[in-house]
């Protein structure tokens, strides 16, 4: 979640202050550290809030005068921040570009990048001209291109859920044996991860810098589909209690009852809109699963009161930090359910991000693509 950077462009009539730009040309916003200071990040929030048609699926700029589209190309995808001071923080496919580069590839000929807007909500995927549509696209042109040569896709994080939404409903098996070699899975969030919720419930910075206003940065995700779609699957946790308060639980199946409890109509439309696209099935490819574990996850939170402004105690469980390892090792359960490979792998003290730095993966995706093992195996 938050892995593509976005630009907009402004031909605004009204301002939320008045000292937020009117018009601009296109212009990076996610991510981009010097929007997140106080006063200013008003004018932020206001660009990068979405309003929800909840009837047609469609999520678009909350405001008036307002474009905002993802940057592509491999360029784009090195960083969350491209800023050089903040590059080391915002780390993403550098490092597996580069040594890809190294071992012979070239950058957007046959080493492709498909990044998509990460706010909108599963239910857009499938949208004409939608998410589903263009990957689609672009597999497609890299495999003609490349001498009709099969692909081996990488993702991280949410990027893998949607990508096994795509090859459980979008296309079909004669598809997925034509043009998909493997892919190589990194903490994927198959079951969805407590922690969403609970930066949907009270006001949490995670990673941000102390200066940024997190009661704007919740207003602003429950705005976005994707951290709806996210949550824990009421399908795999069942009866779990990610919510207690002194009066009662909350499992996964109750969580449209817990945002209209608490006023947010709009989270619980996009939720039960989102709940039902699982990514708990099997997409019946060679798959490589990997995940970091043994580092300590929020996943379920004890509000003393009712009142779920006041931050609760946390609970954790095993994972990489982010995403609980039952939700990692959701691959583990596709051994049973395809005929194609399916190799898993856990590394200890490996978090969420830091996956994409790690030196044995690089080398292991490296290892993949130009056909050759894992050093694992």
């Amino acid at each position: 979640l938050g892995g593509s950077q976005l630009e907009a462009r402004l031909n605004r009539t009204t301002v939320p202050y008045w000292f937020c730009d009117k018009k601009s040309d296109w212009e990076l916003v996610w991510l981009n550290v010097d929007f997140l200071f106080p006063y200013i990040i008003q004018c932020w929030a206001s660009i990068m809030k979405l309003k929800y048609d909840s009837q047609n699926h469609v999520y678009s700029p909350a405001n008036e005068g307002i474009e905002v589209r993802v940057r592509n190309g491999t360029k784009h995808v090195r960083f969350i921040d491209p800023q050089l001071g903040l590059r080391g923080l915002s780390i993403e496919y550098d490092f597996i570009i580069d040594a890809l580069v190294y071992a012979g590839y070239t950058k957007d000929k046959n080493v492709i990048a498909f990044p998509f807007d990460w706010r909108i909500g599963a239910d857009a995927y499938y949208l004409k001209n939608g998410v589903f549509y263009y990957l689609k696209m672009t597999i497609e042109k890299a495999y003609a291109n490349n001498n009709n040569t099969q692909i081996v896709t990488v993702g991280e994080s949410m990027g893998n859920t949607m990508f096994n939404l795509f090859l459980n409903t979008y296309v079909h098996q004669k598809w997925k044996d034509k043009y998909i070699k493997s892919h190589i899975s990194l903490s994927g969030v198959y079951a969805g991860a407590g922690q969403v919720l609970y930066s949907l419930l009270t006001p949490s910075g995670g990673v941000l810098p102390p200066v940024v206003n997190l009661n704007i940065i919740r207003e602003l995700v429950r705005t976005f589909g994707s951290t709806t779609w996210l949550l824990p699957s009421a399908k795999f946790w069942k009866k779990f209690p990610f919510v207690r308060t002194k009066h009662r639980n909350y499992t996964a199946q109750d969580f449209g009852e817990l945002f209209s409890g608490l006023g947010l109509h709009n989270v619980s439309k996009m939720w039960n809109n989102n709940k039902n696209l699982s990514t708990l099935h099997a997409p019946n490819i060679t798959i490589y699963c990997w995940h970091g574990i043994n580092v300590p996850t929020p996943n379920s939170f004890f509000y003393g009161s009712e009142n779920l402004e006041i931050p609760p105690k946390v609970f954790y469980t095993n994972g990489d930090g982010r995403v609980p390892l039952r939700s990692l090792q959701v691959c583990q359960n596709w051994k049973n359910q395809q005929t194609k490979p399916v190799s898993m792998r856990a590394l200890p003290g490996v978090t969420h991000m830091g996956i994409l730095v790690e030196e044995s993966v690089v080398m292991d995706i490296v290892a993949i693509a130009t056909g050759g093992q894992p050093s694992y195996t």
